[in-house]
């Protein structure tokens, strides 16, 4: 939720900067409103506009999954809107129903934590342990990377994996190998300067939590597998 907040924030903001500066005169759409009360979410089609008419954008750039007052329905085809106390407009197809990339996230999320039950917090897990990956990149792996491997299996199944070194794009659920390529740990939440992670062979057993800098994630070595397409 943090990251959806801030990303509100700074979208709320840069309307407030486009709206100090005068308007462009245009003729206002014809049209009337139904009152509707919703939240939707933002997405690849987003724009917001002054009125229900398309020549009348206040801002085109939009992040995806950001969650948006709705306050009415128009004849024409557009959802009224409400930000920092102003109304706005956006047309059917920039708003959804549920949250895109969020949702894939929560879920994956939710299965993870449930192998808490298998893989609780302090249970003795090295080098010893070993588990064959679904995942296709590797046959299977010892200590860190097995534990890894079994976790990331109960959420995505046999979906095959991609290396990539994109730190700016990390997704809950992605397997980090860190430290100089020694150690593996699966991604739990992405927060803006840090990821929150699970991991195996960790002091020799299981543990949940464990908070990393992202600054630290990045040398020569190292990268991230996904299992996102």
């Amino acid at each position: 939720m943090k990251r959806i907040w801030n990303g509100i924030a700074g979208f709320v903001f840069g309307l407030t900067v486009l709206l100090a500066v005068p308007a462009v005169n245009v003729a206002a759409a014809e049209f009337t409103v139904t009152p509707a009360e919703a939240v939707l979410y933002t997405n690849e089609n987003t724009v917001i506009l002054a009125d229900a008419d398309d020549s009348t954008i206040v801002l085109s750039e939009v992040a995806a999954d950001l969650p948006i007052q709705v306050t009415g329905i128009t004849s024409n085809g557009y959802f009224q809107i409400a930000l920092d106390g102003q109304t706005f407009y956006i047309h059917g197809v920039g708003l959804s129903a549920t949250e895109t990339v969020k949702t894939a996230e929560r879920q994956v999320y939710e299965v993870i934590m449930a192998q808490k039950a298998v893989f609780p917090e302090g249970m003795h897990w090295t080098n010893d342990n070993y588990y064959g990956w679904k995942g296709g990149t590797y046959i299977g792996g010892y200590g860190c990377a097995g534990f890894a491997f079994a976790v990331s299996d109960a959420a995505f199944g046999d979906v095959l994996a991609t290396i990539h070194t994109d730190y700016s794009n990390i997704r809950v659920g992605d397997i980090l190998r860190v430290d100089q390529d020694t150690h593996s740990v699966i991604v739990l939440e992405v927060r803006e300067h840090s990821v929150i992670v699970a991991e195996g062979n960790y002091n020799s057993s299981i543990h949940w939590g464990r908070e990393i800098a992202k600054e630290r994630l990045v040398d020569p070595f190292s990268y991230i597998m996904t299992r996102y397409s």
